[in-house]
């Protein structure tokens, strides 16, 4: 049964509301929750969980976008009272390698003021508003720079596509490792075995190595780089940034160096220092001494001396090192800020690159993009800290750096309704209102952009499954079937933008938001149902339309309910509301009369019984009643003729319909044999259903010869002379009808 509203607050909104898309946002909660329906339910969900009011408004949008995304907030500051932003802010900018920018003149405003030295080859320390840039989470929730806040702790296992789809144009693609194994085969075998997700690991290898996969730490041959690098006393790798030469100390030996070929350290574990020298040396030895835990496994060497060793050692150290300690997130590898790590914070951060997580969390993203994996339910924790700034912290490049600006700075969108009404909104979505009124089909026309290119739209009724609605940016959507019910309801349109995994300039975004309208599908006209049983009366208000189940009743005198339009329905019986009704309770009064009569004209006699209804029951049925009887002698029931022969007024006042069923003619040889009637009465119900109630009391046993002597031997009434002849002569074998 559909919902029910109070009756004369939606008449007068069905007076007040025209069918019309209104332009503007979305203010009925007022200005601290700018959106409508389940969104401001989502929205204040999120609070009360613990995201700040900036916070929960981008993730609403971002929930409307991925209904299955789930958000979870880091309060930084709860998992130690001292990590307020300040603090936080100043603990990750007191060294000046903590974090490192790269020295590329796209990326000098990111730099610090005043600190010019060179910390790694082409890297310098990042301003304060840089580290603050970075680490405001507020910058990055959007549908792609979100997945650095992917919580990898989970170790679900994706597809083979997911992680093939990451490793796409890479020189992991298609390339086998030593083990015969392709990367993404044994990547997705790495994570069920540990417990890491193998999307990620391929996410982080491609940003460790980049896509041509070029350094020596990879080659297996990096120990001859090292003596290239002593014996000529330099350092700088071939394409690096221009910068000076730090030759490498004194006291290396050509044989020790070399020794260190045939290691591997894909993810670039312990590769940190000043130079890219001390970089190489200090990676081949963590890669040297290995993963002791596996060196049973291994043949009794823990060393990383082949590359699928080398993968397989790495996984396990971030895991061990990170994700089991509170450092779940790429965010949290970068940014090592959770109080709850048992080693303390701030000094087992992974990398040093500012911009890690957000290029690590880009790659991660395009594997759920490229795969059409970003509608399941992904897992985020978020980071929060007490004394957040007012405003998210801004990128020191004002957005002109193309690697480090918000992904949203990377594209534009365009909405524009034109029918009901005209409205457009520029790298938003068009917020309104639609009023759809009964029996009206929902109409929306217009055009959506992005800089991409539009491949397609979805709509959504309350964020339920979306559905195709166009295979370009037009829209001309009619809707007459399978509308949400009568009421509040919130309507989306999302845009698919031609996204290419492929192409640096269209990887960001997949999926946009184009229009969050408030829908108001109005009732249909309004309908009283009554119901009375006995002395009581109750009325509710339904509308056309609405499907309302009658009360049931087990009492077996209870006949139905009779029907001020006519119709009469069963216990349970359903009303589809069509105008207003009343229905009521009818329990019926069938009794059987005690005795029989004789008929006095045949030459072979019949008995005739009596039974009665009051006359007011028989008259509502009308034609939903049809009585019957049956009569048995000598244990063989036979169908009786059954008429209602007049109407006779009781003590009471109570008229009575008076109902008799007659015999076959009975012979002389049954004249002693005793004979009963039974009497019932089948309901026809207006749903096509039917009940048969039996007529009370006990059943009326004569036999022919028994009421003859009856009235014979009756004192109280006179008989004619010629009747009593009549009834003597049916007690002997010998009788002669009345004439």
């Amino acid at each position: 049964m559909k919902r029910k509203y109070k009756l004369l607050s939606v008449l007068l909104a069905s007076v007040l509301l025209i069918s019309a898309l209104m332009a503007l946002p979305f203010s009925a909660s007022g200005p601290d929750a700018p959106f409508t329906g389940i969104a401001v339910e989502y929205y204040r969900e999120l609070i009360t969980k613990g995201f700040p009011k900036d916070y929960a408004q981008s993730l609403t949008n971002l929930h409307l976008l991925h209904p299955d995304w789930i958000f979870t907030p880091l309060n930084v500051t709860q998992t130690n009272a001292s990590y307020t932003w300040n603090y936080v802010i100043q603990k990750e900018t007191e060294t000046p390698t903590i974090n490192l920018v790269s020295g590329g003149s796209s990326y000098r405003a990111y730099r610090h003021e005043e600190n010019t030295q060179i910390y790694d080859s082409g890297y310098y320390q990042p301003s304060t508003d840089a580290v603050m840039y970075f680490m405001d989470a507020r910058n990055f929730l959007n549908e792609a720079d979100i997945f650095q806040f992917y919580n990898l702790s989970l170790g679900a296992t994706p597809s083979l596509e997911a992680v093939e789809a990451v490793l796409q144009g890479s020189f992991m693609e298609n390339a086998t490792l030593q083990n015969g194994k392709g990367y993404a085969e044994y990547l997705i075998e790495i994570g069920e075995e540990i417990g890491i997700d193998a999307v990620y690991l391929a996410a982080k290898l491609l940003q460790e190595q980049g896509v041509h996969g070029t350094s020596p730490l990879i080659s297996g041959k990096c120990g001859d780089k090292l003596w290239e690098f002593y014996s000529e006393q330099k350092q700088q790798t071939e394409g690096s940034n221009p910068s000076p030469i730090i030759p490498p100390t004194e006291g290396e030996t050509e044989a020790d160096l070399k020794a260190l070929n045939g290691l591997y350290n894909p993810f670039n574990i312990s590769a940190t220092g000043t130079g890219v020298f001390t970089i190489y040396k200090k990676a081949l030895l963590y890669a040297r001494q290995g993963s002791s835990s596996m060196a049973e496994a291994w043949g009794g060497s823990p060393a990383w001396d082949t590359d699928w060793k080398g993968i397989y050692g790495g996984a396990l150290f971030i895991k061990q090192k990170y994700i089991d300690r509170h450092q779940c997130t790429i965010y949290l590898q970068k940014f090592d800020v959770d109080g709850r790590n048992p080693n303390g914070n701030f000094k087992n951060q992974y990398m040093q690159n500012i911009a890690g997580a957000l290029s690590e969390g880009r790659s991660f993203y395009r594997a759920f993009a490229s795969n059409d994996a970003l509608d399941t339910a992904c897992q985020f924790l978020i980071p929060v800290y007490k004394g957040m700034p007012t405003q998210p912290s801004a990128d020191p490049a004002g957005g002109t750096c193309a690697s480090y600006a918000v992904s949203t700075n990377r594209y534009t969108t365009t909405a524009t309704i034109t029918d009901p009404h005209r409205f457009r909104a520029q790298d938003q979505p068009i917020r309104g209102e639609l009023t759809v009124t009964p029996g009206n089909a929902l109409v929306l026309a217009g055009e959506f952009t992005h800089s991409y290119g539009v491949t397609g739209l979805e709509y959504s009724f309350d964020g339920q499954s979306w559905i195709s609605c166009s295979s370009s940016g037009e829209l001309n959507l009619q809707i007459s079937e399978n509308l949400p019910d009568y009421g509040e309801h919130l309507f989306l349109i999302r845009g698919e933008a031609a996204y290419d995994g492929t192409n640096s300039s269209k990887r960001l975004n997949r999926y946009f938001l184009c229009a969050v309208m408030q829908l108001h599908m109005l009732p249909p006209p309004a309908h009283t149902l009554t119901l009375q049983s006995g002395n009581v009366v109750t009325g509710m208000d339904y509308y056309e339309g609405d499907v309302v189940t009658l009360p049931e009743s087990n009492d077996p005198s209870f006949v139905g309910w009779i029907g001020s339009d006519g119709t009469v329905l069963p216990s349970g019986g359903q009303v589809v509301m069509s105008a207003d009704v009343k229905y009521k309770a009818m329990f019926i009064d069938y009794q059987t009369l005690e005795g029989a009569a004789i008929s006095l004209q045949e030459d072979t006699p019949h008995l005739r019984f009596y039974a009665m209804i009051p006359e007011a029951q028989m008259e509502a049925l009308g034609e939903h009643a049809v009585l019957s009887a049956k009569t048995k002698c000598n244990g063989i029931l036979s169908d009786a003729d059954v008429e209602a022969t007049k109407t006779v007024t009781g003590n009471s006042g109570t008229a009575w319909r008076i109902i008799t069923a007659n015999t076959e003619p009975l012979p002389l040889s049954a004249r002693a044999e005793a004979v009963e009637a039974y009497f019932s009465l089948q309901i026809l119900y207006s749903d096509g259903t039917s009940k048969t109630i039996s007529a009370i009391g006990s059943s009326s046993a004569r036999s022919v010869a028994g009421v003859a002597q009856a009235a014979i031997d009756d004192v109280q009434y006179s008989y004619s002379p010629q009747t009593i002849g009549y009834l003597q002569s049916i007690l002997t074998t010998e009788r002669t009808p009345i004439t």
